[in-house]
């Protein structure tokens, strides 16, 4: 019997779409969302907002998904999440750590609330660490997508939905 600390994740991804959309332009802008080429098996993102009011009540709704017959189809998470909680304590919120472990070093989302009106939120230059990433969440070859939403003060202020293929 072969223990899941000895198998081998084989395989390569890439990202290949980000969507972002603003719901609450009052509340800030989207200053750059795309995908950029490294090679022609790997690329990186770059999202960049500025906030026009502060923060105080920060929240994330995100879905894992993955891409079937017929269109999107939920895949292993649906979470609700206080960013502010969170970056209080992140120890006690394993799957939002987990995924955040693989940013940390890209963001500078990195402090509790409040955040201030003038803010520039940022994920820059980010490509995960593919064996970190396809170790903790060994799937099969497909596409899937990360959707969410982010809320500002209790207001539905922007979306963002990224995919990558896993081949």
């Amino acid at each position: 019997m072969v223990s899941a600390c000895s198998l081998k994740v084989k395989g390569s991804y890439k990202f290949n779409a980000l969507q972002c959309e603003i719901y609450a332009p009052q509340l800030g802008e989207i200053k750059q969302c795309h995908i950029k080429a490294i090679d022609r098996k790997h690329n990186l993102i770059n999202i960049e907002t500025i906030l026009f009011k502060t923060a105080t009540q920060f929240e994330i709704h995100f879905k894992m998904v993955k891409r079937e017959t017929g269109g999107w189809h939920p895949f292993m998470y649906d979470i609700k999440l206080d960013i502010c909680q969170f970056l209080k304590n992140r120890r006690k919120f394993v799957i939002a750590n987990l995924i955040y472990s693989f940013m940390k070093e890209f963001t500078n989302v990195n402090h509790t609330c409040p955040f201030s009106a003038g803010a520039n939120l940022a994920l820059l230059n980010w490509t995960p660490d593919e064996a970190g990433v396809l170790t903790k969440f060994p799937v099969d070859k497909g596409q899937y997508g990360l959707h969410t939403t982010w809320y500002i003060n209790k207001i539905a202020t922007v979306k963002i939905n990224g995919s990558v293929i896993y081949f």
